[in-house]
């Protein structure tokens, strides 16, 4: 064996790749030649070798082995497949030695091999971010690609893809690799924030998405590109320079995407004529009944316009009246009837063939229409039966709309939250629970627990907590260990010690545990606590508090400082006024503390947030002051479980970085909580109205809006403030997400944000307009038309008096024209 191998397989064994690298990239000739005959030797055949020391074996091979196809093959060996999470550096080592045109062969070559993501395809990308080669038009390396750029926190898609060198030559290939595009959920959000600042062309997308629909397949493998498309929201200018493209989905694009053409056909009014004709026809040919009702709702305005125009149809409306969908099928004969008169007698001849041959009677109106002959008077018509599928809606047939009419749905408001569970009054729990673990709930059903149990069973409690369990471990912090002190002063009444200094009342939760532990060591504890939530997410009903506090007053007991502050804490902002009188009669302090909170003569002043955004590169500065306790790094939901009727307190103490914003699922709690909500709430709800309809801000925005809480005005300026700061935060995807919220009610809501928004994000004297702004009014006037809105927005006015016309100054002047009407 010589020195060189020995060095080699020594590093191999010890699984070190990076000694691996370095090894041979230093070793000669001679010392290449001879790893590389001695490597196949090792190669496992039965046994199973660990990840690590297959990665060495890849990068001796990569270095060792003399040409860049013998690499390729070395690295595609079925015994040394790994499933991705190599480090790329060991292999740019192993061949550092190497000509630049060799590695830029072994980058080709190895993408060129690429059937799927992983290993090889993570390596074949590496070489060639490396070496700068131009890759290979492969499929699956596309494909490889995204998912490798994608492998992002959501948060960073869009900078990744910024920095990614492959960006330029692979992003067209995007659009042209076959197959199914899996992609993690924020990717197209993540495309269209490049086109923000002008990284990626918009045309570049729109273009991309328009040519891989025309190259056709299955709905599956279309589906990333339609959701990427309705993402860019598309303005009617550049719909119409693509018209022509989007003609051609009509006649065989999958019916999403056919749906999709349409649709935004329809938003450039009427076509020219030979146009209009060739829409009509495609739709007649469809298969899907909605299309065929849309071609038959356009053949009627052009047979009105043009009575010689029918003849031409004769193909496409006997195809219609054979349709699988009944209602399109009688609506094609129902126009047949209207318009008989005005076939030749060589298109009304497959007309009338198909008539005859549609089911039942369906066609025999339409069979007498065309031959002439009256109709034969039959009883009553029978029922029809069910369809098969859901019956499309049919507008009149005088005048077809060209687009739905804006019909909101009512506001729906946030759920009712669960009922808090009775207590659990098993001393056995308290000994086993493992109060370390358990979240802000499980240690608020730990203390009420040991607080009733100490009144009614302190024998049992005793007993249960003779031998505290892990949870319970003397030392401990927080809760977990003031729980295992109170179990030590079960068990030796005066002899055992309070554990360290005692929290301030900043730190409420814990505050109330080592209160407890001092009530329990001066024998004044109650017999149960005031502030135990009534609801899990932390509210307290006052009926059950009053109640609580006469319980305190027929017994003479005093209620303990700290407990009571949360319990005012959680109280609701509004109560029935029977209850307010039933504590109007309570004479104790406390009695009259929640007297006066519940009268409102007796509010303390609300916490003081601020949002500034000005010169702060991560994100927005904001503070909070006034806050009734100083919480330290506790998530939304314990902060909501300690003061639910200060949403915006909340909010304040959760944002500031954009990169680390609150989950979906803090601004569902945030929503559902109670009290006024402002520019934090705001900058949360517009994060996440950002990621489009699907991305889990609509259903808060209701729950906001149906409660009267929704601050529209905040939501527009943060909205505007997130665009100006980049950082992926989508317009076309806020547009998507209000107006799917104004679709379910919050119409007038969405208006004030969208108002706010155009205020705050419109270009000013010399700032340069984009297409972004354009798209921005277009949506704001038919925001504006689903709030019947009125009054002038003074940017909109100052751009609609502009002298050169623009397409922004033509939306600008639509919209002004609308709220001045």
């Amino acid at each position: 064996m010589t020195e060189a191998w020995a060095a080699v397989r020594s590093a191999i064994d010890a699984e070190d790749a990076a000694a691996v690298a370095a090894l041979v990239a230093g070793l000669g000739r001679d010392g290449r030649r001879e790893v590389a005959r001695e490597l196949p030797g090792r190669l496992p055949v039965v046994v199973v070798r660990p990840w690590r020391w297959l990665v060495a074996m890849r990068v001796a091979g990569c270095g060792a082995i003399g040409g860049a196809a013998a690499v390729a093959s070395w690295l595609c060996r079925r015994e040394l497949r790994v499933w991705g999470g190599e480090e790329i550096a060991p292999f740019l080592l192993a061949i550092s030695s190497r000509p630049p045109e060799w590695r830029a062969d072994l980058a080709l070559r190895l993408a060129r091999r690429v059937r799927e993501p992983g290993a090889n395809a993570e390596l074949a990308l590496g070489l060639l971010r490396a070496t700068g080669a131009e890759p290979p038009a492969h499929d699956p390396l596309v494909h490889a690609w995204f998912a490798s750029v994608l492998d992002a926190p959501a948060g960073r898609m869009a900078a990744a893809l910024r920095a990614d060198p492959l960006l330029d030559a692979m992003l067209p290939r995007l659009f042209e690799a076959g197959g199914v595009l899996s992609a993690r959920p924020g990717a197209p959000e993540a495309l269209v924030s490049l086109t923000l600042d002008g990284r990626v062309p918009r045309a570049t997308l729109l273009d991309g998405c328009l040519s891989r629909f025309l190259r056709r397949g299955s709905a599956a493998e279309l589906r990333f590109f339609a959701g990427l498309h309705e993402l860019l929201a598309p303005a009617a200018d550049e719909v119409a320079a693509r018209r022509r493209a989007y003609l051609a989905l009509l006649p065989s694009a999958p019916g999403p995407v056919a749906d999709l053409a349409l649709r935004h056909l329809r938003r450039l009014g009427a076509l020219p004529p030979g146009e209009a004709r060739e829409a009509v026809d495609a739709l007649l040919h469809r298969a899907e009944g909605r299309l065929i009702s849309a071609g038959l709702g356009r053949l009627d305005r052009l047979a009105a316009q043009d009575a010689d125009v029918l003849d031409a149809f004769a193909t496409g409306l006997s195809v219609a009246l054979g349709a699988g969908a009944g209602q399109a099928r009688r609506r094609a004969a129902r126009l047949v009837v209207r318009h008989a008169a005005r076939f030749t007698p060589a298109g009304a001849e497959p007309v009338l063939e198909a008539a005859r041959l549609m089911p039942g009677d369906e066609g025999a109106e339409a069979v007498a229409a065309l031959t002439g002959t009256p109709l034969p008077q039959t009883g009553p018509p029978e029922s029809e039966p069910p369809e098969s599928e859901p019956p499309e809606s049919e507008p009149p047939e005088s005048e077809p709309p060209e687009s739905e009419p804006f019909v909101p749905l009512p506001l729906r408001g946030a759920p009712a939250p669960e009922r808090w569970a009775p207590p659990t009054l098993a001393a056995g729990w308290l000994g086993r629970a493992r109060l370390a673990e358990l979240d802000w709930r499980g240690a608020e059903r730990w203390l009420d627990a040991f607080v009733r149990l100490a009144a009614t069973d302190r024998a049992g409690l005793k007993g249960a907590l003779a031998m505290p369990g892990p949870g319970l471990q003397q030392g401990s912090r927080g809760p977990a260990g003031w729980g295992a002190a109170l179990a030590a002063l079960v068990a030796r009444p005066g002899l055992a010690q309070e554990p360290g200094v005692p929290p301030p009342d900043g730190a409420l939760p814990e505050a109330r545990f080592a209160e407890v532990h001092r009530a329990l060591a001066a024998d004044a504890l109650p017999p149960y606590l005031l502030a135990t939530p009534t609801h899990a997410d932390g509210r307290l009903d006052p009926d059950e508090l009053v109640s609580r506090l006469e319980g305190y007053e027929r017994g003479g007991v005093e209620a303990l400082p700290v407990d009571l502050r949360q319990a005012l804490l959680r109280l609701p902002r509004e109560a029935p006024g029977d209850v307010a009188e039933r504590a109007a009669r309570l004479e104790g302090p406390a009695g009259r503390a929640v007297a006066g909170r519940l009268a409102g003569t007796d509010r303390p002043a609300e916490p003081c947030v601020t949002v500034r955004w000005e010169g702060h590169a991560t994100g927005p500065r904001v503070s909070v002051t006034g806050l009734p306790f100083e919480p330290a790094g506790q998530g939304c939901d314990a902060l909501l479980g300690v003061m639910p009727a200060h949403r915006e307190a909340v909010a304040g103490r959760l944002v500031g970085d954009l990169a680390a914003m609150p989950s979906p699922d803090d601004l569902r709690a945030l929503a559902a909580a109670d009290g006024p909500a402002g520019d934090a709430v705001a900058l949360i709800l517009a994060h996440h109205l950002c990621a489009g309809a699907r991305g889990g801000a609509v259903a808060p925005m209701l729950w906001l809006a149906a409660s009267g809480d929704l601050p529209g005005e905040a939501v527009g300026r943060q909205l505007a403030a997130l665009f100006r700061h980049g950082a992926g935060h989508s317009p076309s995807g806020a547009m998507a997400a209000l107006r799917s919220a104004a679709r379910q009610g919050a119409h007038l809501m969405v208006w004030e944000a969208v108002a706010a928004l155009l205020g705050a994000a419109l270009p000013g004297p010399g700032e340069r307009a984009t297409g972004t702004h354009t798209r921005l009014v277009a949506f704001a006037a038919e925001a504006a038309g689903w709030a019947d809105a009125r009054g002038a927005i003074p940017a909109v006015a100052r751009l609609a008096a502009g002298q050169r016309v623009t397409g922004l100054v033509r939306e600008c002047r639509r919209l002004h024209a609308l709220l001045t009407a």
